[in-house]
């Protein structure tokens, strides 16, 4: 039973290969090779028997169908393929909508009474894609077909006889090297399913529990992945925050002693401008600056001209004397207070 079920599973992986390996898989194989004497419509009465071992063919003979002998029999024991010449297989090459290709078999099964003037039930037939046009959105497949009524005859005498082809290869024109596959014989064919039943249901279960479980064991992990980011991002957007609030405030604290700063004056600023205006032989006493308010004492060779030099200047508005001029002979000097607004 496990052999059979094994080659059971590797027949099912064969058929996932593509069109041109699989080819190369069956057509390798050892396997008594049938072709029949004569076209299958008008009735077949002799075969020719060869016989494929290690990749070499052996001829066997010919022989009438009511006169197959023992020893052809025997070696049927093993794979048998039935091989046909083009002239007895039906071939079409039919255009379908490119969503068709991941459910090609069964979009063909639904359309062979349209693309054909059989149904599907009574066809041996098998498909193969030449073309995929996906800018037109097209797909191009080449349909391989036998009608049972012309085959049936023929697998019926020769499973009288033991032998029980499992499928068909064609052997000339557009689709030589094609493979259909045979129903077989049916009590053999159903004894051998109800023994791969039980394993194959198991494989089948497995495989349904693993399709329902991963995506939950996918989402889960994803979710748990999601997790832990959502953390380690709130994590650093609460640093964010709290560094953010830190800036405002200190950037408000900066603001607001800039502001007042701006309403009283800066003194190094006042202190520097007033050293440029003032000429060498002008002496400060005093200097006050309140509220952009500027007093200015002390004495100088010119007090008047001090009046125009202030005036002149960006940094200061409104310039006058506060008090009269005293003039100290004996010094060649005049004491004065000048009082005048800082700019902003």
């Amino acid at each position: 039973m496990l052999r059979e079920f094994f080659a059971w599973w590797g027949a099912q992986l064969r058929d996932l290969l593509p069109q041109d390996l699989r080819r190369s898989a069956l057509g390798g194989g050892d396997a008594l090779l049938i072709t029949p004497i004569g076209p299958l419509g008008q009735g077949v009465e002799a075969i020719a028997a060869d016989l494929r071992r290690g990749g070499r063919e052996s001829p066997l003979g010919h022989f009438a169908l009511g006169a197959i002998g023992a020893d052809l029999a025997r070696a049927a024991g093993r794979t048998t393929v039935l091989r046909l010449d083009d002239s007895d297989v039906l071939g079409k090459t039919v255009s379908l909508p490119l969503a068709a290709e991941r459910e090609l078999d069964q979009a063909l099964t639904f359309e062979m009474d349209r693309e054909t003037p059989f149904t599907a039930e009574e066809l041996y037939w098998n498909h193969r894609v030449i073309g995929t046009d996906r800018q037109n959105g097209r797909l191009s497949v080449r349909l391989s077909l036998i009608p049972k009524a012309n085959l049936d005859p023929l697998l019926a005498d020769l499973a009288a006889v033991g032998i029980r082809p499992k499928r068909v290869e064609i052997t000339g024109g557009p689709d030589k090297g094609t493979y259909l596959p045979l129903n077989g014989d049916g009590s053999r064919s159903n004894r051998s399913s109800h023994r791969l039943l039980w394993p194959m249901a198991a494989c089948c279960a497995a495989l349904a529990v693993a399709t329902i479980v991963t995506p939950f064991v996918r989402q889960e992990m994803t979710l748990a992945s999601l997790d832990r980011d959502i953390k380690a991002a709130k994590a650093a957007a609460a640093e964010a925050e709290n560094l953010r609030q830190e800036i405002d405030r200190l950037s408000g604290n900066a603001g607001f002693i800039e502001a007042e700063r701006d309403k009283a004056g800066r003194p190094l600023v006042v202190l520097a401008a007033t050293t440029r205006v003032l000429p060498d032989d002008t002496y400060l006493t005093e200097l006050e600056l309140r509220q952009r308010k500027l007093t200015l004492s002390g004495r100088s060779a010119g007090a008047a001209r001090l009046i125009g030099a202030l005036a002149a200047d960006s940094e200061f508005r409104n310039p006058g004397f506060s008090a009269p001029v005293t003039r100290l002979e004996a010094l060649r000097a005049e004491l004065f207070t000048i009082n005048a607004e800082v700019k902003p």
